[in-house]
């Protein structure tokens, strides 16, 4: 009968390879990046500080874990430019979805995101009260307008500071929008473009359409536990923003098709950490 080898110490060599948060296989190009993105299906811009298990972008162009935002430098430069231009050329999706901290999504896992997060119908929505009015109006600006920096669409919304930034960020948490790029409308800082989802990603919009909710939270677990290597059901509901009873029904579903294992509290993908 074979058993379980939890060394978590093990774990955390192990996930500084996939992270790449070692100087000789750090990330150096935008390439990498996306490419890391791939490999991990999630991955935070900047490593979190309140035991958010992820990968970084920030710590993978470092070459280190525990590299943060006061750490930087001209390389770290990069990531701000990378936060852009990867949604703009459509590598990856980037914006607050899920837990509401900045984020990269595989394009091949964006589908999932969609289909277990994102609204039907953004109206409808907003006539059962679950989003609010500026929100609506936000959403019903970029509808019209198609992408638009944010001084402008503040415009054009005709919302205060304050309210703006909450219905970005509540449309943002929904995946409904998300930033698309950067350009200057005044000052010295770049502006982020903001979009629809659904028309910037058409494709993985579509496919969502086709996957039920109870699939798409599977796949999403699955894709977490295999690049986390290790986990625990508070644990990924506090990362992904699902609840624990999600969590518990896709787990034992991927226990049963035994892609996952347990051992006690852990859920463990199957392949990995095993003697």
């Amino acid at each position: 009968m074979q058993t379980f080898s939890m060394d978590l110490s093990q774990i955390e060599r192990q996930r500084d390879l996939i992270y790449r948060r070692k100087r000789n296989c750090r990330v150096r190009t935008m390439n990498d990046a996306a490419r890391l993105i791939d490999a991990v299906g999630f991955c935070l811009l900047f490593a979190s500080t309140k035991n958010i298990e992820l990968p970084s972008l920030f710590e993978a162009v470092k070459g280190r874990r525990n590299a943060h935002i006061d750490d930087w430098d001209k390389d770290s430069d990069l990531v701000w430019v990378w936060k852009n231009d990867l949604p703009a050329t459509r590598r990856a999706y980037y914006g607050k979805a899920m837990t509401g901290k900045p984020i990269f999504i595989s394009l091949a896992m964006l589908p999932n995101v969609i289909a277990l997060i994102a609204p039907d119908n953004v109206n409808e929505e907003y006539r059962r009260g679950r989003i609010s009015l500026a929100s609506k109006r936000v959403y019903d600006t970029l509808s019209a307008m198609g992408p638009t920096p944010t001084m402008a669409l503040r415009a054009a919304t005709g919302l205060d500071n304050p309210r703006y930034q909450r219905a970005i960020d509540e449309l943002q948490r929904a995946l409904v929008i998300l930033p698309v790029g950067a350009t200057l409308e005044q000052g010295a800082w770049p502006s982020q473009i903001f979009d629809l989802v659904a028309r910037w990603f058409p494709r993985q919009y579509e496919r969502a359409q086709k996957i039920d909710s109870d699939t798409a939270c599977r796949a999403i677990v699955r894709r977490y536990v295999e690049t986390t290597l290790a986990s625990t059901t508070p644990t990924i509901a506090r990362t992904l923003g699902l609840t624990r009873d999600q969590i518990t029904s896709a787990v034992d579903a991927l226990v049963a098709r035994r892609i996952l294992s347990k051992k006690d509290d852990w859920i463990i993908g199957n392949g990995r950490q095993r003697d």
